[in-house]
């Protein structure tokens, strides 16, 4: 599906659930269910990472608010219509469930 892809996952899993020690465990209440803007910001971060390999050599690309929070706007747009779409199948809330379930 269109937000279900390892990569997200990965991100994800290595981000905030690594060890029992990192905030996804400590602070479990608030990544279950996975939040909309953290999927929106692993969106944004895979976008960064893939336009530091553009011209096919890495290039180090500041992550900042100025040259990435249109992105991660567009990013969060995209996600609430798509829940707001799918809402009669709970499909989002399926979504964020799942990367969710697999983090733990």
């Amino acid at each position: 599906g269109i937000y279900k892809t390892e990569l997200l996952q990965d991100g994800i899993n290595v981000m905030w659930f690594a060890n029992r020690s990192d905030e996804g465990i400590v602070y479990n209440q608030f990544f279950n269910p996975m939040p909309i803007k953290l999927i929106a910001l692993m969106l944004t971060t895979i976008e960064c990472c893939i336009d530091e390999w553009m011209q096919g050599v890495k290039e180090d690309i500041r992550f900042t608010a100025i040259a990435y929070g249109s992105v991660y706007n567009n990013h969060l747009n995209s996600l609430q219509r798509f829940d707001e779409r799918t809402a009669p199948y709970k499909l989002f809330e399926r979504i964020c469930d799942n990367l969710h379930d697999v983090a733990r």
